[in-house]
């Protein structure tokens, strides 16, 4: 199975490659700039992975990829991602209408298959108190999820009109190694590996974490499957902001520096956001990590990369 995999060199999007090599995929990897690629790691190594450097906001860009890689599956992961910029950036404008045209050209080539990845926060977060279907009320809050919902229903709708198999990941709360900064768990990592102190909120919020890793896989295996339409993607385990910080504090052995309602809650902060995984499951998906052993994975790698600093 060829597939031409965007957002390669992303925090979610090499953990899909490593997973789709595992599952024995011949891997066409997209990154806008393979020096600045590095959650990619030994990946470019391997015998069934091309790197393809290209920016999808060029259309030359897409044209010569799609032609290099004349892909049976895309799993289209790239997006508009910098932190504490993206959720109302007028860029997701600009990626929906490149993911149109990737769309539109990938069928055209005869790519059969395309899997987009999406988010929670499509959903109607602040009227929901138990965990969200598929099905559940859509009513997104920000202008990335806006742009994301809008992509999914424009190409739920193009898909049959080019006999395309269509899929969309709704992504939950990944973390783990090489988090984007400013995240819950990449910044109580960070304080608590250091002299500093986190200080939260009273925690109250119930939150759906998945391990990245957990997430990539998830992902491949849609990809690889016949599954339509949304498809949730978290480890479907409602569990409270305390008790995320309670326990990577209880990893690091910095419990006293941890100040539980040393802030106020965000106005919009969601009080319950839980994925229901029953349509994962069905694919025969089993997650790999726990929360404890998660965290306990994300503390290591971060222990690591400070020490070769």
């Amino acid at each position: 199975m060829r597939v031409l995999l965007t957002g390669a060199g992303g925090f979610i999007g090499a953990h899909v490659a490593r997973a789709l090599l595992a599952r024995g995929a011949d891997v066409h990897a997209v990154v806008r700039d393979r020096s600045r690629a590095p959650r990619l790691g030994r990946i470019e190594a391997e015998a069934n992975v091309t790197i393809h450097e290209a920016d999808l906001l060029v259309r030359d860009h897409v044209r010569r990829v799609i032609d290099a890689s004349s892909p049976e599956t895309c799993v289209h992961a790239a997006w508009y991602a910098v932190p504490g910029k993206y959720l109302d950036a007028t860029a997701n404008l600009a990626h929906v209408a490149a993911s149109l045209d990737l769309a539109t050209r990938l069928a055209a080539a005869g790519c059969r298959r395309f899997v987009g990845v999406g988010t929670c926060f499509e959903y109607a977060l602040a009227d929901a108190t138990a965990p969200l279907l598929e099905s559940s009320p859509t009513g997104p809050r920000f202008l990335y999820a806006t742009c994301k919902l809008a992509l999914h229903e424009v190409l739920a709708a193009y898909a049959p009109t080019t006999k395309t198999s269509f899929a969309w990941c709704r992504v939950f709360y990944p973390y783990g190694p090489m988090e984007p900064p400013g995240r819950l768990v990449s910044h109580v990592v960070d304080r608590l590996l250091g002299d500093g102190v986190a200080e939260t909120s009273e925690g109250a919020q119930i939150r759906d974490y998945m391990h990245v890793a957990d997430v990539g896989a998830a992902i491949a295996t849609v990809a690889l499957s016949d599954a339509e339409g949304a498809v949730n993607v978290g480890s479907g385990v409602p569990t409270t902001v305390r008790e995320i910080v309670a326990t990577i504090a209880r990893i690091c052995n910095a419990q006293d520096r941890v100040h539980i309602g040393a802030v106020p809650y965000r106005h919009d902060d969601p009080m319950y956001v839980c994925a229901d995984i029953q349509k994962l499951g069905r694919l025969g998906f089993e997650p790999r990590f726990d929360l404890e052993s998660g965290l306990r994975d994300t503390v290591r790698a971060r222990r690591e990369e400070l020490a070769v600093r």
